[in-house]
Parts: structure tokens; sequence; C-alpha cells
């Protein structure tokens, strides 16, 4: 039986020129990512609040759009689990979450406290890093291995699982995990990536998008839509638990003038 997908908003599609010119492209590689949702609990109790990224506008990917921190696996990643920065029976849980092995596991992991750490200055774990940590991980001049002894990966719950559709330059394969931060750091930003960041509530950011003020990009604004309704982090982490993410991959809806995406429902909020 064929799932009956689901329209995005018009303004996620393009024109069909535009198009048309993917075709004549060889197919961009797919690359594995993972991307983390910092949570914190709104003011007076009146739901959560998300921290946001402005990438800058030069960006070849993603410039002037609003994210969640993340980026790609990087080769160091691939060798959490061998390191010892994650232990085998936590490798084999979040595999389990993922669909994937346990060194794939582990490298989710590696890269969304690796990613966090860079753009934003929290470090996922019980501990604070040590001075000059974050700058000397960015420049490559330490590994996450120095940083901290074992990831705490019961500090990232997953959520969803976002793939680029085919055709298009730059695919990738992302993790999106959620998380709040520890006790005594918060977020600053504070990366050549981005021009701006801070705390929004999802909805905010939603009218935002919708009155042309913020830019979002598909997994980004389907991820805020299901956080719109969160009460606190306690109850999303809890949404969150033992969660197994379906894969996502957007499909090319042609038309005449414009090519729209269209989603499964899964897309949304449900998940195996």
């Amino acid at each position: 039986m064929t799932t009956e997908l689901v329209d995005l908003p018009p303004r996620f599609g393009m024109d069909r020129p535009a198009f048309d010119r993917l075709g004549s492209r060889p197919p961009g590689e797919l690359r594995l990512a993972s991307t983390v949702v910092l949570l914190r609990d709104a003011a007076a109790r009146s739901g959560i609040e998300v921290f946001l990224l402005e990438r800058a506008g030069e960006m070849a990917f993603a410039g002037g759009v609003s994210v969640f921190p993340g980026g790609g696996l990087d080769a160091a990643d691939r060798e959490a689990l061998a390191a010892g920065l994650v232990d085998e029976a936590t490798a084999a849980a979040t595999a389990r979450s993922w669909a994937t092995t346990p060194e794939g596991a582990a490298a989710l992991l590696a890269c969304a406290v690796r990613e966090t750490f860079e753009e934003t200055g929290v470090l996922l774990a019980g501990t604070r890093p040590s001075d000059g940590a974050r700058e000397r991980l960015t420049a490559r001049e330490i590994g996450l291995r120095d940083v901290l002894p074992r990831l705490d990966a019961e500090r990232l719950r997953p959520w969803a699982r976002w793939i680029t559709p085919e055709g298009m330059p730059r695919r990738y394969d992302t993790a999106f995990f959620l998380a709040t931060v520890p006790e005594g750091q918060e977020p600053d930003g504070a990366t050549t990536e981005a021009v701006g960041a801070g705390w929004c509530a999802p909805a905010q950011a939603l009218r935002e998008w919708e009155d042309g003020a913020r830019a979002l990009m598909p997994p980004t604004w389907a991820v805020l839509s299901e956080l719109a309704d969160a009460p606190d982090t306690v109850t999303l982490l809890d949404r969150a638990t033992g969660r197994r993410p379906e894969p996502v991959t957007p499909q090319f809806r042609p038309g005449d003038d414009r090519v729209g995406l269209a989603v499964p429902p899964h897309a949304f909020g449900a998940a195996r």
C-alpha cells in the first residue's frame, strides 16, 4: 500500500527551470550529519524554546537560513567507538534508534556533541570545558577525546531523521537529537558560520518564517512544527525516549511552472 504524501508549503518549492537544471548536474554524494535541538523551558511555564543559529549569507550551504547547531561527520567522529568515547552498550542501544551499526551510532553522537560545542560553546557533558578547548577543537589542534573522556549519550535523545532528495547538489542524511543545556552553561553562537543566534519559541520562529522575517529549510520547519505544542522540556524528552526516527526523504512534485515538495505523514511526528 502506498502512503499518501503531504505537500509542504509552496515556498519550499522551486521554479521549473531551476528544477530542470538539476538534471544536468551529477548527483551530490550523501553525507551523514548530526544536528542538536537545544531546549529550555520558557518563562512563566509557557512551553519551550529552542536555540537557533542564523547562518552567514555567504555560506555555500543554507546561507542566511536559521538552523539548529550541527554539521557533517568527520573522520575523528567515525572513530568514536574505537577511541572509547562511547561504550559498546550505549552504542548498541543508540544504533537501534537510528537503524545503523554501533560504530555508526557512536559517530552520530560524537558529531552531535562536537558540532554543538564548536558552534555554541555548550559541551553536552557532566563537566564544563576547559579554557581554550573550543577554539583548539575547532582548529583541529585537539580531538573530542581530549575535551572529555566519554560522551554522556543520555543527554541526547533521538527525534527525527531527514534525507536530502536525490538530484540536489548537496545531500545529507541528518540525525536530529534533542538535548537540554547542562547547568552552568549558556549557548552563544560565536562561530564564523553564523551572524546571529538566540533562543526562540518554535511557534514564534514559524510566525517569523510565515512573515518572511526568517528563512527555514523544510526539516527545521517540520521539527519546529512538531515541537510547537510541547508543554515543557521534561515532557518532550520523555516523548523522545526510545524513539526510532523513520527517515524522511522529500519527494519532488513537478508542475507546469513550479516544482513542489511532499513528505510522508511521519515527517510530523509518527515514529516507529
